[in-house]
């Protein structure tokens, strides 16, 4: 089959779709549509979306989101599995018969939208990363300023995290509170990205030349920033980390990103 679209629970700071007979996609930060088991007829409604890019708590973008790429025109499957048993059924996507967007149109959309998408969730991935390395020094120069702590392991922490938050400042609006705030400040690299996904999909053709560039221009960039965070890690906060051991304090403990999700074509 040319793809297929994986079913997931979402994160705990998305919302989910609601239950019933149908459920789907509802727009930007929506969860994946449901699959009800309740006793009876039940059905489900594919969006045809593969999957979403990574979210973060509290994102917040301006006409973009995170939506992963729709299926192209084609033949799938679908596969029902019940106590160990499992059914299979074809089934076709077809294009509008007024188009005339060839296979070759929707492969280039789709492979520059599920590039949008990769590179959506490794940014989102990196300031998920950052803010949690970010927490543990904040909380523990807070313990060190409270008890009088050592002061080159506060100054540390606090020049690491300063660091920290200029990158981030350069992925994402971290000034976003609520739905209206992009009015006022301008967005990020990521929401410039994400906008990007939303122009590229706006209509069944392949990418103009402009969207190519545009995306080679903000993808480098946000390849900039994340170099600019893998130093930090593997040297400020190596460096903060020996410090810290050496005035006996903890050490900040750093997790492995989630793997970005593969495009399913």
């Amino acid at each position: 089959a040319p793809g297929s679209a994986q079913v997931t629970q979402p994160p705990a700071e998305m919302p989910a779709t609601p239950t019933g007979e149908e459920s789907t996609q509802f727009g930007p930060g929506a969860g994946p549509p449901r699959v009800t088991t309740e006793q009876g007829l039940n059905r489900f409604v594919w969006n045809t979306r593969h999957e979403d890019a990574a979210r973060f708590p509290g994102l917040i973008m301006w006409a973009g989101g995170v939506n992963g790429p729709t299926a192209t025109p084609g033949v799938y499957q679908v596969r029902l599995t019940v106590d160990g048993k499992s059914v299979t059924e074809s089934f076709e996507i077809r294009k509008d018969p007024r188009l005339a967007t060839t296979p070759q149109d929707f492969q280039k959309q789709f492979t520059l939208l599920t590039k949008i998408r990769d590179k959506l969730t490794e940014t989102h991935n990196a300031i998920t990363s950052l803010r949690e390395v970010r927490r543990q020094v904040d909380e523990l120069v807070k313990r060190l300023a409270d008890s009088s702590g050592p002061k080159p392991v506060i100054d540390a922490g606090r020049a690491l995290n300063a660091k920290m938050t200029a990158i981030e400042e350069e992925l994402y609006q971290t000034k976003n509170q609520s739905s209206q705030d992009p009015l006022n400040y301008p967005i990020r690299l990521n929401n410039k990205l994400a906008a990007l996904g939303g122009i590229v999909s706006s209509a069944d053709a392949a990418p103009t030349d402009q969207s190519y560039v545009l995306y080679d221009e903000l993808a480098a960039k946000i390849d900039a920033e994340l170099r600019k965070l893998r130093q930090v890690m593997d040297a400020d906060l190596k460096a903060f980390n020996k410090l810290a051991r050496e005035q006996e304090v903890p050490a900040v403990i750093t997790k492995p990103a989630p793997a970005a999700p593969s495009s399913g074509q």
